[in-house]
């Protein structure tokens, strides 16, 4: 390849912006656009203002106020649109007191900046907004068009975020590339998100009789009603999944993958294991009784079941009502909250060929699938346009949502260059 192509004048150009994509990072993590109110409008001004320095026009899309998502576009001379997705906000701290930093000052400190987002996901976003720029100084060079969006509310669910975007077609393309994509080291050792688990949201109400603490035999008593149900459902993590063939050798990489975290149990690792081949199941929220010395007669609890794509949630669901009806209690019901599908791509089409190729021209590696164990907002996106959907982003997993949260500078630099890199050959 002659050292004026394009690649490597993008290369070469993000290197010389290394400290520009610190200070970007740095000040993405600075808002504080905690969901839930998922108030994005002064960081989005920022991210107007940035690309207006790079002579490029910033669109703000909002349905509730302050709720805002950014479009921008680097135009090209192709007919193919490639997508780049990513969103704003963040979840909230925490207890400041478990932070070494304050989790908004944004510390550079050892090649990592610090805060809250900063892996989840404003690294990748600060990735794609010099890749952005660095594309657009590409004067006469054909690349695909660009479509840069920069959601509200993806950590709750983005009502007003992705699915209102592109159910009001708002968005459109060819092709998504998904920023909130997370790995161990997108440096040195880069994964590429195949595709993310779908999920089933449940929740389980058992109602009783009130009675004195006293005299429990006049009562009845929903949470140990409550308790019979759970154990019931938790049965659910021994149903074998009827799994497609080609979703086979994703899953057999993304097993290999978490087993490589040293630090696992030998349970945590039997878990993994079992984590694509059956549903995971999570007992996350309880709730039941007024007092101490009264009988409840009501108490409910929530489960966060996850499925491997390819399967359908429902079945588990109906598999789910199949092991409550064992239990022949009428007064327990169970209510399904949520459910999705998830998604895969192949590892061989187009789209995923171009996107690897871009990731060892960036990093000098050849990039692996994973399953993605949560969902990310290509879900909507797969739902709505049928497009290929892959991730890769700047972010480390085991940080996410964590305190000290933070993301590595050559991270930052390697998605930018993915980003930059994939519109010339997509």
């Amino acid at each position: 390849m002659p050292l004026s192509s394009p690649i490597d004048r993008v290369l070469g150009r993000i290197d010389d912006l290394k400290d520009e994509l610190i200070n970007v990072t740095s000040k993405l993590i600075s808002f504080q656009t905690i969901s839930p109110p998922s108030s994005t409008l002064e960081c989005a001004e920022y991210i107007k203002s940035y690309f207006e320095g790079a002579g490029l026009k910033a669109s703000f899309y909002a349905r509730e106020e302050g709720k805002v998502n950014v479009h921008v576009r680097v135009p090209g001379k192709s007919d193919k649109t490639l997508i780049w997705l990513g969103h704003l906000d963040v979840v909230p701290a925490g207890l400041r007191e478990k932070w070494i930093h304050d989790p908004f000052s944004a510390m550079l400190s050892d090649g990592r900046i610090y805060g809250r987002g900063a892996s989840d996901m404003k690294g990748s976003c600060a990735a794609a907004m010099v890749a952005a720029k660095v594309l657009s100084e590409l004067n006469g060079v054909e690349h695909a068009n660009l479509d840069l969006w920069f959601t509200c509310d993806e950590e709750v669910g983005s009502p007003n975020g992705t699915r209102w975007l592109v159910n009001e077609g708002f968005i459109r393309g060819n092709a998504c590339l998904i920023g909130d994509s997370l790995s161990r080291s997108p440096k040195d050792e880069p994964y590429i998100d195949a595709g993310c688990k779908g999920y089933l949201r449940l929740r389980l109400k058992a109602t009783g009789k009130t009675a004195h603490g006293s005299m429990p035999f006049y009562g009845e008593n929903a949470i140990e009603k409550l308790l019979l149900a759970i154990e019931q459902v938790k049965k659910i993590s021994d149903y074998a999944l009827d799994l497609p063939a080609d979703v086979e050798c994703l899953i057999k990489e993304s097993i290999e993958y978490f087993l490589k975290d040293e630090k696992l149990t030998a349970n945590q690792a039997d878990a993994v294991k079992r984590s694509f081949n059956y549903p995971t199941i999570s007992l996350t929220m309880i709730s039941g009784g007024i007092k101490v010395n009264v009988i409840p007669d009501y108490a409910e609890s929530s489960f966060d079941i996850r499925v491997t794509p390819g399967v359908n949630p429902g079945k588990v669901a109906g598999k789910i009502r199949d092991l409550i009806g064992e239990l022949k209690m009428d007064d327990v019901e169970a209510e399904i909250t949520g459910l999705e599908d998830g998604y895969y791509e192949q590892w061989d089409s187009d789209f995923a060929l171009s996107l690897r190729r871009s990731v060892e021209i960036s990093t000098g590696l050849k990039p692996k699938p994973k399953i993605l164990m949560g969902a990310t907002d290509a879900i909507p996106i797969k739902k709505a346009l049928g497009i290929p959907c892959l991730g890769f982003g700047a972010g480390i997993e085991a940080l996410a949502h964590a305190p000290n949260e933070y993301v590595t500078v050559d991270g930052v630099v390697s998605a930018a260059k993915v980003y930059a890199v994939l519109p010339l050959i997509f």
